[in-house]
């Protein structure tokens, strides 16, 4: 009896049996993780506020990108590392005389991804969009540009946008200013704090700034933790969380500084301060 050699199994058939790419919200699975990409990458983990669930972020701009889609009022979920289907993919690339990508493993035709599907709300309906992020040096690469008309026939097939962006989309002071305060948006990784004393220490914030409207904003968060007896910080990461939950509004796009006075305005009076 002659046995016949089985067939190659590819580290993206493994992916796709493991369900990888499939689900929503907190019950998705990228496609690619972290330890999936090469190991000269910039990859990043962070948990997300919409979807409750960890992120796998290939690189600063997929990072970046994910703070911007985070803050937007307007995103409801985010999927990363999203599977275009191998079957479509290959009949676009035979029909548009471009190379598939291979599985360098097996040799064999290889998942192509798109950075991100988000849902979005648009006039009280949920649609989708694609984007797939690049740097803008890799825009001169005819085999990239070839990957990427795959990538974009493939979802307007499908009806959905696609559009390419690169660190020159994306802001980056609106994207410091998310990365400082993106994990105070839940006060629950403070236990001592409780909505009282949420409260209190608003109330002693605002007072202070109010009644000294020139002084930077971490002499004015180290007073009120004087003050009230709280840790060093204390006061600061409540700065940051009502910034975060849209309490305290200021201008985004603008760096905050804590060695400058802050300016916002707060929701509840809806008018301008300055710290």
């Amino acid at each position: 009896m002659v046995l016949m050699p089985k067939r190659k199994t590819s580290g993206d058939d493994n992916k796709l049996k493991q369900g990888r790419g499939q689900g929503h919200g907190e019950n998705y699975h990228p496609f690619n993780t972290v330890r999936d990409a090469k190991s000269s990458s910039r990859c990043h983990r962070y948990k997300g506020h919409k979807s409750k669930r960890l992120h796998h972020l290939q690189s600063d701009i997929d990072r970046n990108y994910f703070f911007i889609l985070e803050w937007s009022n307007t995103v409801l979920d985010i999927r990363e590392q999203f599977p275009l289907e191998l079957t479509e993919t290959l009949s676009i690339a035979d029909r548009l005389k471009i190379k598939h990508p291979i599985d360098s493993m097996t040799n064999m035709p290889g998942v192509m991804t798109t950075s991100f599907l988000i849902d979005v709300l648009s006039e009280g309906q949920s649609i989708q969009k694609a984007r797939s992020l690049t740097s803008s040096r890799q825009l001169g690469s005819p085999r990239l540009i070839a990957l990427k008309e795959i990538e974009r026939t493939y979802w307007t097939e499908r009806g959905v946008d696609w559009g390419i962006v690169t660190e020159l989309d994306i802001p980056i002071v609106l994207t410091k200013n998310i990365s400082w305060i993106y994990k105070a948006l839940k006060p629950e990784s403070v236990p001592s704090l409780t909505a009282g004393s949420l409260s209190q220490i608003e109330t002693a914030l605002f007072a202070e700034i109010k009644c000294n409207p020139g002084k930077p904003l971490a002499h004015a968060a180290l007073a009120v933790d004087g003050r009230l007896g709280l840790e060093a910080g204390s006061s600061l990461f409540i700065v940051k969380h009502l910034i975060a939950t849209r309490q305290w509004k200021v201008d985004m796009c603008k760096e905050i500084s804590t060695a400058q006075p802050l300016i916002f305005i707060r929701e509840s009076e809806n008018q301008e301060e300055t710290a």
